[in-house]
């Protein structure tokens, strides 16, 4: 049997990336999972639809975990199709320009998607796992710790994401609640398979990390039935 037969998943972000990769390991070792995504969602179904092709249980969503209304109804799809949700995953982006030379739409949609996108799920997810127990897992990053330059915008969310991760621990442990967050350093994604893409990514590293290959930071996710938390970079809460 595997780890997570039986169990019932919730993935931000899913339509590519690290989102698409862990929905895709969550629902190999045996997890319902319901994909979603704020900006793809063409996308977001063709990673449904490969899960389910490839045996497991999967349907994708399209909106927008920021906004509160989308939020709701993500949770009220996933209790119809699957049940009630287990696991939570919040997903992010990656803003394209420095500080100085964001616009300040792309400066919003930043907070809105990573801080208060992930706020909003934490939130539906602690009501909806009550004192029954559940994971939530936030994506971070190691540009919380100043990592990348001219990524301040960026770099400032996820320390919020790593903040806010620390306190909901504390405050949801009681109930059963396990709330943490994977900080992987830089990665294979299809998004970085372009010609130019990852020399550019690297340029703005202050300090280096190692490269990992697409999907190495999902095995983080997979820890529902154990204790021990095993994962391939770093991890805040408890």
């Amino acid at each position: 049997m595997t780890r997570l037969q039986g169990k019932i998943a919730i993935v931000t972000g899913a339509s590519e990336g690290v989102g698409a990769g862990i929905a895709r390991y969550l629902a190999a070792e045996g997890a319902a999972v319901v994909l979603n995504s704020a900006t793809d969602p063409e996308g977001v179904g063709r990673v449904a639809t490969g899960i389910t092709t490839a045996g497991g249980r999967a349907m994708a969503l399209h909106g927008d975990a920021s906004k509160s209304e989308d939020v709701k109804r993500i949770f009220r799809i996933t209790n119809d199709a699957f049940g009630k949700p287990d696991i939570v995953v919040n997903a992010g982006n990656f803003p394209s320009d420095s500080m100085d030379k964001a616009p300040e739409a792309d400066a919003h949609r930043q907070f809105d998607v990573d801080v208060f996108g992930t706020f909003l799920m934490c939130q539906e997810a602690a009501r909806q796992f009550g004192n029954n127990g559940g994971v939530i897992i936030n994506m971070s990053s190691v540009a919380s710790r100043d990592l990348a330059r001219n990524r301040a915008t960026y770099s400032t969310t996820k320390g919020v994401v790593e903040t806010l991760t620390l306190g909901l621990s504390h405050e949801l442990g009681p109930r059963g609640i396990r709330v943490v967050s994977i900080d992987p350093g830089d990665f294979e994604t299809d998004d970085r398979s372009e010609p130019g893409v990852t020399e550019e990514i690297m340029r703005h590293v202050i300090c280096p990390v190692p490269w990992r290959r697409a999907g190495e930071p999902t095995d983080a996710a997979v820890f529902v039935k154990s204790k021990q938390l095993v994962v391939s970079a770093g991890w805040r809460g408890w």
